[in-house]
């Protein structure tokens, strides 16, 4: 998987589509509490990308959501907002995590719950980002073109 992805072209979310996302799925009067960690959130995995030269969009994606939930621009949703932006990161670049983010069914539901599990292990630091990309990296399919 993450080969294929390596020979194209890398596309990041903005602050503003983050905050789009956290409209739509999360909260729709709600703005960054925190817009500054917000941004360092968004510019984190264009860092790793640029500096490191990794090209592997899960970990990236993980990096994201890391930043996310960690940095905690918003007074509430950080994780589910995390999610919704990493999976969009992810659709963007040819993958997907979820059919429907947050929505709960009895196919999503195993997923969803797994999901928001590796994220509180993140944000407890019982999991690293590495250890969140290789778990996307397992969940995440291919998007047919």
């Amino acid at each position: 998987m993450a080969s294929a992805a390596a020979t194209k072209t890398l596309r990041f979310l903005t602050a503003a589509q983050i905050q789009r996302l956290h409209a739509a799925w999360v909260n729709p009067n709600a703005q960054p509490t925190q817009p500054i960690m917000l941004d360092s959130a968004v510019q984190s995995p264009m860092n790793i990308e640029y500096y490191t030269n990794q090209k592997n969009v899960f970990q990236l994606a993980a990096t994201l959501s890391e930043k996310i939930m960690k940095n905690h621009a918003y007074q509430d949703g950080n994780k589910r907002t995390a999610l919704v932006a990493a999976d969009m990161f992810l659709k963007i670049n040819g993958y997907k995590l979820q059919k429907v983010p947050l929505q709960a069914n009895d196919t999503n539901d195993r997923v969803n719950q797994s999901i928001a599990d590796a994220h509180v292990a993140v944000c407890t630091s019982a999991w690293t980002a590495e250890q969140l990309g290789q778990f996307y990296q397992l969940a995440a399919s291919e998007i047919e073109e």
